[in-house]
């Protein structure tokens, strides 16, 4: 009798515990999509972006890819302006402006939409949305 109520014991521990967890799974590391970082540039007054940064973010829009780029110009009277260049789906470009270090511009961050970017020389949109305060 003990045998038959030990394995009947052991029997009703297993079905208790059930199967694999039904949580969803893991997602597999070829699923996951990485954004290129085509670099972070601080130019100095009259510079110009090095067109392989530039290529890179073009390069990423024609191929469906994430990319960013960020780059940061001087105003006339010196003041930093950073830009953050983000391409996404459909060939787009999400372009974030953070003027509020101008001493003597608007001091909002500004968000636009544009497409068709080329690389030379010099990156070009071939259409932007109109700028739209963000901050």
């Amino acid at each position: 009798m003990k045998r038959i109520s030990g394995t009947v014991l052991v029997c009703l521990t297993l079905a208790a515990c059930g199967g694999p967890d039904p949580s969803p799974q893991a997602t597999e590391p070829s699923a996951i999509v990485s954004m290129t970082d085509c670099g972070t540039f601080d130019l100095p007054q009259g510079d110009r972006l090095p067109e392989p940064a530039a290529r890179c973010l073009v390069d990423a829009v024609q191929a469906g890819h994430p990319a960013r780029l960020k780059v940061t110009r001087p105003t006339t009277e010196g003041d930093p302006i950073p830009v953050t260049y983000t391409a996404g789906a459909g060939g787009r470009v999400e372009v974030i402006t953070d003027s509020r270090q101008d001493g003597f511009g608007a001091r909002v961050i500004t968000r636009q939409t544009c497409t068709e970017p080329t690389a030379a020389p010099e990156l070009d949109f071939a259409q932007c949305s109109d700028p739209t305060p963000i901050k």
